[in-house]
């Protein structure tokens, strides 16, 4: 008899369905509940392997809620839902599963989830490792950071966004022998988290003192926690805060959470949206599953006294701590090493996430070293860069004479990679078409040419990243889920520059001191103030865009040390340096973010600019960039630059 499996669905037909599919397996289902509290007395007497759980049950608790339980308890879980909204999917990734099936689903998709997820939870098990970070783990990691409070607090916000969107964010601690203490975190238009203190909330919303204190904020015995729609309008009427901060702000909805502490202090958190019918019990409970740790930091983090700002850098610090090549020392980064030091000796298939210029393409190069197959070649095929018709024939070869023009067999880049690593870049651009054969290759591990008339043993080891949300293009069907999960056996999430600050200063002066290097130029070190402007910057280009700012502050520096980056002090963007040129095409405007092709278009102009309008030769534009001046010249014609320079 394989594991033994409860079913947690309140629609009896489709969790009877779900049983004799199980039963027909061999697998052991140990009973059907229609809520979390039927769930959590069968848990008791049964003792499964493994949970199947639907996300809407009956009663006022949801799957996630069970999920957030089972996660506590270390019982595997896969979740069984008709909704796939991002929205949800975000709060289910959150509680840890091990799965997402899609109703409705066939047999083969539930058996093939369970055996996916099976291995996965057998790999952890082998490594002896957490499924993953947790949200209240992340939580915790960033409230010990030696940072900025107006820092942690952006990290945090960020942190919550996908999963408990906010608009606004009051926070209090009350206590019937003292004042209570509250404090607001409020989002801009540009996407950007601001703490605003009791003090400058008042001056903004022009209230009086003692009017404050005479409403006593969200101080009421509040009977809900899910605010929508009449309720919040009932809401507004009975607290004279919410109803000044909904019309400033045109706030629509909110979520209560509250938690006291042992000394008597009560904190409550309100999350409030724009949308009326965004929050839903799902975020309920999310809500309540974070309030124990969150209560912690709201003291050490929202009510903190701002750190004193960084006064000096070292002229000549020690060389950065480095793995392979990698630079930094955040508990995040850590994680990662500590995961790729892990899977690497073995043959997993192991998914890369992460934004663009997180280093994806180095951790899987890192993954091929350090395992079995590192004198095997390590073959890389970005998914993005392959043309439709190509895909197949470029990833699995075809015979001579298979379709018009193929004049010469072509041996596809899985053979080429046999007996060694495949690594699938931007694996999220595959099309749909491509992700069916890939899944077959994956399922039988053999390719089968075209033209061919039989099929071929291979021995690859698959390493995939992405910058992609996967759940998202799974939800929007975009992106096979059997393939979803059979390459995320072993997932390995890159975190942003913005969420590892704490390494900027050590990759700064790495940079400095490669780029100082390579132009001969004397700088040695970056100032306080410029340090600074790089840790309030937020980075959406991560470590390949800080890169490019320093190989462009060494440049421009006339000195030993960076004294400024260019980084204009609570701008988002990187800006255009001045210069005394003129150039068809307009710049964006002050404060709103470009686009690649923008930030590209102004970095060249710099440095045409540096060079006196001198593209190719010693000193030219072309030997900065370091790429050929044919490359340079089709750049310019490409973004339409022309340029025309004056002393």
């Amino acid at each position: 008899m394989k594991d033994k499996i409860l079913i947690v669905e309140d629609e009896f037909i489709v969790a009877n369905d779900l049983s004799l599919m199980l039963k027909k397996a061999g697998y052991d289902s140990c009973g059907i509940a229609p809520s979390v509290a039927r769930a959590l007395e069968l848990i008791a007497e049964q003792q499964p392997d493994w949970v199947l759980i639907d996300i809407f049950l009956q009663g006022d608790r949801t799957g996630i809620d069970l999920g957030i339980q089972l996660s506590n308890m270390d019982i595997p879980f896969i979740y069984i839902s008709a909704n796939t909204n991002q929205s949800i999917l975000q709060a289910a990734k959150a509680t840890l599963p091990y799965g997402f099936l899609v109703k409705p689903f066939r047999e083969k998709d539930l058996l093939v989830m369970l055996d996916i997820a099976q291995y996965r939870h057998g790999q952890n098990i082998k490594y002896n490792i957490g499924h993953q970070m947790g949200l209240v783990q992340q939580l915790a990691g960033i409230t010990v950071k030696k940072e900025a409070s107006a820092e942690k607090v952006k990290q945090i916000a960020q942190l919550l966004q996908p999963v408990l969107p906010f608009d606004q964010l009051f926070l209090t601690r009350m206590n019937p022998r003292s004042p209570s203490r509250d404090c607001n975190v409020i989002k801009s238009a540009s996407g950007n988290y601001q703490l605003e203190s009791t003090e400058s909330m008042l001056k903004l919303l022009s209230v009086s003192t003692r009017d404050y204190k005479l409403w006593n904020p969200l101080g009421l015995q509040l009977d809900k926690q899910l605010y929508c729609a009449y309720e919040f309008r009932k809401l507004r009427m009975e607290d004279r805060w919410t109803q000044v901060i909904s019309d400033k702000f045109g706030l629509e909805s909110a979520i209560v959470a509250s938690i006291t502490a042992p000394n008597g202090d009560m904190y409550r958190a309100v999350f409030f949206s724009k949308e009326g019918e965004l929050y839903n019990s799902i975020h309920v409970d999310l809500a309540n599953q974070i309030m124990a740790p969150f209560s912690a930091m709201i003291d050490e983090v929202f009510f903190s006294k701002p750190m004193t700002e960084i006064k000096e850098v070292k002229v000549n610090p020690s060389p950065p701590s480095h793995f392979y090549g990698i630079i930094g020392h955040s508990p995040l980064l850590n994680s990662v090493f500590d995961k790729v030091k892990i899977v690497a000796p073995d043959d997993t298939s192991v998914l890369i996430l992460g934004e663009s210029g997180t280093g994806k393409e180095r951790i899987a190069q890192i993954l091929h070293e350090l395992s079995p197959r590192k004198g095997k070649k390590m073959v890389t095929v970005n998914c993005a860069a392959l043309p439709l018709p190509l895909i197949e024939s470029t990833l699995f070869g075809h015979e001579k004479g298979a379709f018009t023009g193929a004049s010469d067999r072509r041996i596809g880049k899985f053979e080429q990679a046999d007996g060694g690593t495949l690594f699938l870049d931007e694996i999220g651009e595959l099309p749909l078409e491509a992700q069916v054969k890939l899944l077959r290759v994956l399922q039988e591990k053999e390719i089968e040419r075209l033209g061919a008339n039989q099929t071929k043993k291979i021995n690859v080891r698959i390493i995939t990243a992405t910058n992609r949300n996967l759940e998202k293009e799974v939800a929007e069907g975009r992106f096979r889920l059997d393939l979803y999960y059979r390459l995320n056996v072993f997932p390995i999430e890159l975190p942003s520059l913005r969420q590892r600050k704490e390494d900027i200063e050590a990759l700064a002066i790495h940079f400095i001191e490669k780029y100082s290097s390579k132009s001969e130029r004397p700088v040695k070190s970056i100032s306080a103030a410029a340090l600074q402007q790089l840790i309030d910057y937020d980075w959406p280009g991560n470590i390949r865009e800080l890169e490019h700012l320093i190989e462009r502050a060494v440049l421009l520096s006339s000195g030993t040390e960076i004294t400024d980056t260019g980084l204009a002090p609570g701008v988002q963007t990187e800006q255009p340096m001045n210069g005394n040129l003129n150039l068809t095409g307009s710049q964006p405007a002050t404060g709103k973010m470009k686009t690649l092709e923008e930030v590209e278009k102004a970095y060249i102009l710099e440095i045409l600019h540096l060079c006196k309008g001198k593209i190719s030769g010693p000193g030219g534009a072309a030997e900065l960039l370091n790429i050929p001046s044919t490359t340079l010249n089709s750049k310019i014609k490409k973004l339409g630059i022309s340029y025309e320079f004056t002393d």
